[in-house]
């Protein structure tokens, strides 16, 4: 059983899902390797770097006494929902050859 919600879903049950489903997993903070999954690096090197180069879609922050960079669980569910929707919109909107 996934942890992760169906992609059928309408685009507001989404958000809510993958939001729900985030928090479950890894609580109100994302860090470390789930964060760079989340964002969808394949390294935590890329994550730097698109940091640098002000690429990053979320607000990342550092928590005192802790190392790295974080981002609230729900600004990345978010963020990923809006993914999801814009990417269903083009594929709505593309004519066939």
């Amino acid at each position: 059983m996934s942890a992760l919600p169906e992609t059928s879903t309408p685009p507001a049950d989404l958000k809510t899902q993958l939001r729900e489903s985030l928090l479950r997993l890894h609580g109100p903070l994302l860090g470390g390797a789930p964060l760079v999954a989340a964002l969808g690096h394949r390294s935590a090197a890329s994550l730097r770097q698109a940091r640098r180069r002000g690429q990053v879609a979320v607000p990342l922050f550092m928590v005192p006494n802790r190392r790295g960079w974080f981002a609230l669980t729900q600004d990345v569910a978010d963020w990923l929902a809006e993914m999801r929707r814009e990417a269903t919109a083009r594929e709505g909107s593309v004519e066939p050859a």
